[in-house]
């Protein structure tokens, strides 16, 4: 049975960096996010989500696992090849007082 972790839940209204450490089963091969996205504001609001991962959990590096942007209302399920054992979750806004509201989950 997959683990399941909360990432985050809530309204995000700047750019953010995962500040929990998550760690990656030893037996999971693959790291699953289901994003949830219920509104959206703001003139051109746009929400970029990637995945950073980490051998030692303090330095982190881009591996190219992103979601496409979001501009609006969707559920979003994408799955990951485990690259290293941490991982965290970044959401870079933009747009005009961009304000993102919903909650990702993870599974691995």
């Amino acid at each position: 049975m997959p683990t399941v972790d909360a990432i985050f839940a809530g309204t995000i209204t700047q750019s953010i960096a995962g500040t929990a450490l998550m760690k990656m089963s030893p037996t999971s091969d693959y790291l699953s996010i289901v994003l949830d996205v219920t509104a959206m504001s703001g003139a051109g609001a746009s929400a970029a989500f990637r995945v950073q991962w980490s051998l030692d959990g303090a330095t982190w590096a881009e591996a190219g696992d992103a979601f496409d942007p979001i501009t609006g209302p969707c559920t979003v399920v994408k799955r990951f090849a485990a690259k290293a054992p941490y991982w965290r979750a970044v959401c870079d806004l933009s747009g005009e007082s961009p304000s993102f509201t919903g909650s990702a989950n993870c599974y691995s």
